[in-house]
């Protein structure tokens, strides 16, 4: 028998639908297939043996199993809108969807902070037309978004799931077709808007051709050079596997929802020491927009991240001999009003989270 090959890998999952039933797989026509750079996910069963117990022999004689996990990365190193609108949806909890430009739409995402239950979604690797492993109740635990120069959006999700898998009971013929990609978002694609103590709370319209902030915002894209964001839900460790659940956890909950921030910018002046120093409340907007229409006229594949309000905790300038960098940490603050980041993803698709 032939070794499997990685490039004949399917990986599916309901980027539409959440997992509803908690241990019901998704149907089948709901999975759809999207190009990963990850490899498969991780089962890991926790075991325990009875080395701590005298009467037996020196080493292990048995072994049980008390608990079980899925953990593993959803990695797309050139993210398209399609895949990287679900992702932000499932990490931050609420999307609400409107369509805004015959069969293009508009995703607006924010974090809920009402509730500590996160949405869940199934999962299938495909190996071949015979094997497969199907995974229940994938959560993220954590979010990251890159980019520099001349570079590709970079998307890596950590999920964990209920532990439960399935290799039997899924028709792989009624599985979903791909869906409408979009291109691929890239650093040349993306403008940066900055504003300055400019007061609270997000537009109610969603621009790709201008700033999103609360007030008038400057275009800072000719000197960024680099940013990365992270999300962290914190999902319950031991404390999901609960009473008769069996080996499996019984629920996907996070703690405190935590976020980093951080952007290089060519380093021309004091600028940004300044805003350091003072703790100016700055606003920052990172907006993809593609060259590629998602609609008819006026809405491109793309994706907005905007924060009404962060504050620099650190600008070290690095360089040596070279250009000089101003390497910005920022903490997203909550300004009282609106969501702390609210991500913006423009795609054919009709919703999230369904």
């Amino acid at each position: 028998m032939a070794t499997l090959r990685g490039f004949d890998r399917k990986f599916y999952f309901s980027h539409a639908t959440t997992q509803t039933t908690w241990g019901t797989l998704e149907a089948a026509a709901d999975l759809h297939p999207f190009r990963v750079n990850s490899d498969p996910f991780v089962i890991a069963p926790e075991f325990v043996n009875d080395t701590d117990l005298v009467g037996g022999y020196e080493e292990a004689s048995s072994q049980e199993e008390v608990a079980r996990g899925v953990s593993g990365s959803v990695t797309q190193n050139r993210a398209v809108a399609a895949f990287l609108g679900p992702l932000l949806a499932y990490t931050l909890g609420t999307s609400t969807d409107s369509l805004q430009d015959t069969s293009a739409y508009r995703h607006i995402i924010i974090p809920t902070p009402a509730t500590f239950v996160m949405p869940t979604f199934s999962a299938l690797d495909l190996f071949t037309a015979t094997y497969y492993i199907a995974y229940h109740n994938l959560a993220i635990d954590s979010l990251e978004l890159s980019t520099q120069l001349k570079g590709w959006l970079d998307v890596k999700a950590q999920c964990v799931g209920s532990g439960k898998t399935a290799t039997t009971g899924v028709t792989v013929g009624s599985l979903g077709a791909a869906v409408t990609m979009g291109p691929s978002l890239k650093a040349g694609d993306l403008k940066i808007y900055l504003g300055v103590d400019q007061g609270v709370g997000l537009p109610a319209t969603y621009s790709q051709t201008a700033e999103n902030l609360p007030a008038t915002a400057t275009a800072i894209t000719t000197i960024i050079k680099s940013f990365r964001w992270r999300v962290n839900n914190n999902l319950l460790a031991d404390e999901a596997y609960g009473p008769g659940s069996g080996i499996l956890r019984d629920r996907a909950e996070r703690q405190r929802m935590s976020q980093s921030l951080s952007f290089s910018v060519e380093f021309a002046d004091n600028t940004y020491l300044a805003y350091l120093t003072s703790q100016n409340n700055l606003g920052l907007e990172f907006q993809f927009v593609s060259a590629t229409l998602a609609g008819a006229a006026t809405v491109y594949y793309g994706c907005n991240i905007a924060f009404p309000s962060v504050k620099l905790t650190a600008v070290p300038v690095t360089g040596g001999v070279g250009p000089l960098i101003a390497n910005c940490e920022a903490l997203v603050l909550h300004d009282g009003t609106g969501p702390t980041v609210q991500a913006t993803v423009f795609d054919k698709s009709a919703a999230y989270l369904g």
